[in-house]
C-alpha cells in the first residue's frame, strides 16, 4: 500500500554508516525521468537553483573590476591620487565587510530563511553598489565596498544552504559544487566591460563597470520572491505541509505519493530529530561536540589551503606579476587577463563534472598537487628572468601560470563552498558557513596587504614559500579530509559521529500510524525505545 502525505508509515531498519540514507533513498522509485532536461519539475527546480548561483556573480565581478579601475586615471583623480595604502584599503575592505557580516548572517538564515537572507545581501549589495557608483571621494567608495561585502556575506552563508537543501538527490553533488563557478562569468563580464570603458576620458568609465556591479543582485532580489525556501528549513519551523509540497513539486511532479518524496521527508525528520536529541545553540555547546571540532577543523582547514595556495596572489597582481617578468603593454596585459578568465571558467566546469565522477578527496589532492607541481617550474623561470632577463622565461611564467589555475580550479572553486555546506548537519550548517567566511575574508584581508609587500619585496621567492605551504596541504587532506561522493545530506551529518547510528526508514505497507517513527541507537545496544515524530 503506498504511504500517503497524510498518513506517513514507515518500518524501522538499522543501516551502517557507509550505505544509510544513499541507499535507503535511490532504490526508491520516483516520479521524475532520469534526463532532468526531459522533466519538468527538475527543469522549474535547476531554473530557480541557477537564480542562487547569479549571487556569486558580484564577488567575481568585484576582483576583475576593482584592479582595473586602478589603471583607469579618471578614477585615479576621482578618488584623489590614493596612495599604495589606501589601495590597499580599498581592496581589502570588502572582505572587511565580509567578517563583519558572517557573525549575524546565520542568525537571520536560521531564523528567517534561506530565501530571506540571500535577498537581505543582495538588498545590501544593491546600496553599497549605489554607493560606489556615486562616489564623490574615495571615502565614500570605500563606505560602499564595505556595504558590498557585508551583502556578500549573507548570500554565501544562505546560497550553499539553499542549494544543497532544495536539491533532488541524484543531483546534489553536481549542483551544490556550482555554487562558485559563476564567479568567473562575473569576473569575465567585468574584466572585459572596464576594457571598453577604459577607453573614455570621462568619469563614466569607471562609473558605468561600477553601476553594472549590481545587476546580478537587483536579479537575484527578485528571484528570491518566487523560488522556493528549503524544506529542511521548512520542517525545522514545524511547517512540514510546506517542505512536503516542496518536495513533491520539484522532486516528484507534484506526486505527494511518491516513494523518494516520503523517503526524502523521513530521513529529513530523523536527521532534525537526533539534532533536537544534541541541540546546540550556541558556540559553546557546538564546540563541546567532538564530532563538531572535528567538522569545523576541516571547514578551517578548506579555507586556509584554498586562500594561502598561492593562486590569490596570482588573480589579484596578475598585472603585477606579469610586469616583473618583462610583459608590461597593455593590450598584452588586458589580453592575457581577459584569456586567464575564460580559461578560469573552463576548468572550474570540468572540477564540477569530476566532483560527482572521481569524489572529493581525489579531487582536492589531484587540484594541489596539481599546484605543487605547476609552482616549481613557474618559480624556476621567474628566477631565471631575474637574474638573465629572458624573454622566454618570460613567456614560461606566463604558461605556469595558467596551468597553476587550472591546478586550483579543479577543485578549490567548486568545493570551496560545497564541500563544508555538505558535511555540516542542518543545525549547525548556517553557523559553519559563517565560521567558514570569517576565517576566508580575514585571510583575504591578510593577503590584500601582505602578498604586494612580499613580491616587491622578495620577488618569486614568495613562490618557494607557497610551494612548502603547499606540500603540508597535501598531507592535511590525506589524513582528515573524508569522502563525500554520493551521500544525502542527512547521511553526511552523521559522517563525524562515532556513538550513535540512526536508524533508517523506508515505506512501510501497514496502515497504522504509530508504526513511524525514528530511533537513535548508542553503538553496542540492541534495542531501546524509540521516539515517535510524525512526518
Amino acid at each position: 500500500m503506498p504511504c500517503t502525505p497524510s498518513l506517513p508509515i514507515f518500518t524501522t531498519i538499522k543501516m551502517s554508516k557507509a550505505v544509510r540514507g544513499a541507499a535507503q533513498l535511490e532504490t526508491l522509485q520516483n516520479n521524475t525521468n532520469p534526463k532532468w532536461w526531459k522533466d519538468a519539475g527538475l527543469r522549474r527546480l535547476l531554473f530557480w537553483q541557477g537564480c542562487v548561483l547569479v549571487s556569486q556573480m558580484t564577488v567575481g565581478y568585484d576582483e576583475s573590476v576593482i584592479g582595473s579601475l586602478q589603471t583607469m586615471q579618471p578614477w585615479v583623480d576621482d578618488m584623489g591620487n590614493p596612495s599604495s595604502s589606501d589601495l590597499g584599503l580599498i581592496t581589502a575592505i570588502l572582505f572587511v565587510g565580509g567578517v563583519v557580516g558572517a557573525f549575524f548572517a546565520s542568525s537571520l538564515a536560521d531564523r528567517y530563511g534561506r530565501r530571506a537572507s540571500i535577498a537581505f545581501g543582495s538588498f545590501l549589495c544593491i546600496v553599497g553598489t549605489a554607493l560606489q557608483s556615486a562616489a564623490q571621494g574615495k571615502g565614500m567608495f570605500i563606505g560602499g565596498r564595505f556595504i558590498i561585502g557585508l551583502g556578500t556575506s549573507f548570500t554565501i552563508s544562505a546560497g550553499p544552504s539553499l542549494l544543497n537543501e532544495l536539491s533532488h538527490p541524484r543531483m546534489r553533488g553536481q549542483i551544490a559544487s556550482t555554487f562558485n563557478v559563476l564567479w568567473y562569468v562575473g569576473s569575465i563580464v567585468a574584466s572585459w566591460l572596464t576594457f571598453g570603458t577604459g577607453h573614455l576620458s570621462t568619469t563614466w568609465s569607471w562609473r558605468i563597470p561600477s553601476i553594472v556591479q549590481g545587476a546580478p543582485s537587483v536579479f537575484v532580489i527578485i528571484s528570491t520572491i518566487f523560488m522556493p525556501e528549503s524544506p529542511r528549513f521548512l520542517y525545522a519551523r514545524g511547517r512540514t505541509d510546506e517542505a512536503l509540497a516542496v518536495l513533491a513539486e520539484y522532486h516528484a511532479n507534484g506526486d505527494y505519493n511518491d516513494p523518494l518524496v516520503v523517503g526524502e521527508l523521513s530521513q529529513i525528520a530523523a536527521a532534525l530529530e537526533l539534532d533536537a536529541v544534541s541541540a546546540a545553540t550556541s558556540w559553546r555547546k557546538i564546540l563541546k561536540s567532538r564530532p563538531n571540532r572535528r567538522r569545523l577543523g576541516v571547514v578551517f582547514a578548506v579555507a586556509v589551503l584554498a586562500l594561502w595556495s598561492g593562486q590569490s596572489a596570482i588573480s589579484y597582481y596578475f598585472s603585477q606579476i606579469l610586469t616583473s617578468v618583462g610583459i608590461t603593454a597593455t593590450n598584452a596585459q588586458t589580453g592575457i587577463n581577459g584569456g586567464m578568465q575564460i580559461w578560469n571558467l573552463l576548468c572550474s566546469i570540468t572540477g564540477v563534472i569530476l566532483a560527482e565522477r572521481l569524489g572529493r578527496r581525489p579531487l582536492w589532492l589531484i587540484s594541489f598537487v596539481g599546484m605543487l607541481c605547476a609552482n616549481v617550474p613557474l618559480t624556476i623561470a621567474a628566477a631565471r628572468y631575474a637574474a638573465a632577463g629572458s624573454s622566454a622565461a618570460g613567456y614560461v611564467t606566463v604558461v605556469f601560470m595558467f596551468l597553476y589555475n587550472a591546478a586550483f580550479n579543479i577543485a578549490c572553486n567548486p568545493l570551496v563552498y560545497a564541500y563544508p555546506a555538505e558535511i555540516l548537519p542542518y543545525s549547525i550548517r548556517t553557523k559553519g558557513l559563517g565560521f567558514f567566511l570569517v576565517v576566508a575574508d580575514a585571510l583575504l584581508v591578510w593577503n590584500s596587504y601582505v602578498n604586494p609587500i612580499a613580491l616587491e619585496r622578495i620577488g618569486y621567492w614568495m613562490f618557494v614559500c607557497y610551494a612548502g605551504f603547499l606540500a603540508v596541504a597535501i598531507g592535511i587532506i590525506w589524513q582528515w579530509f573524508p569522502e563525500t561522493k554520493g551521500m544525502t545530506l542527512e547521511e553526511l551529518a552523521e559522517l563525524f559521529t562515532d556513538d550513535t547510528e540512526i536508524i533508517g526508514i523506508e515505506c512501510g505497507s501497514q496502515s497504522s500510524k504509530e508504526d513511524g517513527r525514528v530511533t537513535v541507537v548508542p553503538k553496542g545496544v540492541d534495542e531501546v525505545e524509540g521516539k515517535t515524530i510524525e512526518a
